[in-house]
């Protein structure tokens, strides 16, 4: 059953006041479920908003699978917190969406690598370091950036390079791990690949360029092919924490939950 149509003037709709998390399913087993659940939790938590109970968040995510057997297929699932009412104080102003998806084919494909293309200063990021649907700059950047022929847009702070559009960034530096810089947004699959090592700090263009990934829920992990049209390094070391990340995603049932 589709979830009632939103008034054209909710909040969520008018201010961009709603929020969400995009989870990687491999068949019913959720990826990094309690990561993302509090991730969710806590944005609620520090912006003093009503919040859906962890049971109701899961109940949520289990409907919206229906029968979908448990096998080896990947989709997406997408969980959002959304004020429909005007009272944004209210916690009936807020509806809990769920729902699983195929993921975008152009998602899959810059899994293989992507081609980067920096993001012009009039996109500007959201640098809450809130994941809301407040999202144009970003979405903005990512079409900029495919008319050019690329996959990604990455933002800048400065002279440093923080976050992609909808991905974070890693510079590999011949294994010390640098990324996650100051007023990005906090990543669940950056952070699961990183399990503690590396600089968080943004990370410079000649970084990039000697090999660096992008991470995230649906893009797993994807080496950084090209920025602007300039060919990045692809260390073969690099290359194998890669593809080790990605299988220990789908296999590892320490970081999954089954729905």
């Amino acid at each position: 059953m589709s979830p009632d149509p939103i008034p054209y003037d909710a909040p969520v709709v008018e201010r961009g006041f709603g929020f969400f998390e995009t989870l990687l399913l491999v068949g019913r087993r959720a990826v990094l479920w309690d990561a993302h659940l509090r991730r969710l939790l806590a944005t609620l938590e520090a912006l003093e908003l009503p919040a859906p109970s962890g049971d109701a968040v899961e109940s949520a995510a289990r409907a919206a699978l229906g029968g979908i057997s448990d096998g080896d297929d990947e989709r997406s699932l997408r969980l959002s917190w959304i004020a429909i009412g005007h009272d944004v104080e209210e916690p009936a102003s807020w509806r809990l969406d769920a729902s699983v998806r195929a993921i975008p084919p152009n998602t899959l494909a810059r899994r293989k690598g992507s081609r980067a293309l920096t993001a012009p200063e009039r996109f500007r990021r959201d640098s809450s370091g809130f994941k809301s649907t407040s999202y144009f700059g970003a979405v903005a950047a990512l079409r900029h950036a495919r008319k050019a022929g690329c996959d990604e847009a990455l933002f800048r702070d400065g002279d440093v390079y923080v976050e992609g559009s909808s991905t974070a960034l890693v510079a590999w530096n011949g294994g010390r791990l640098a990324g996650l810089g100051p007023g990005g947004l906090p990543s669940v699959t950056a952070e699961a690949f990183l399990e503690g090592a590396g600089e968080r700090r943004g990370v410079g263009r000649e970084e990039l360029l000697a090999g660096s990934f992008l991470l995230g829920s649906l893009t797993t992990a994807a080496p950084i092919l090209s920025l602007d049209g300039e060919e990045c390094a692809r260390p073969p070391a690099m290359l194998r924490a890669i593809e080790a990340f990605r299988e220990r995603l789908r296999s590892d049932a320490a970081l999954q939950k089954t729905l």
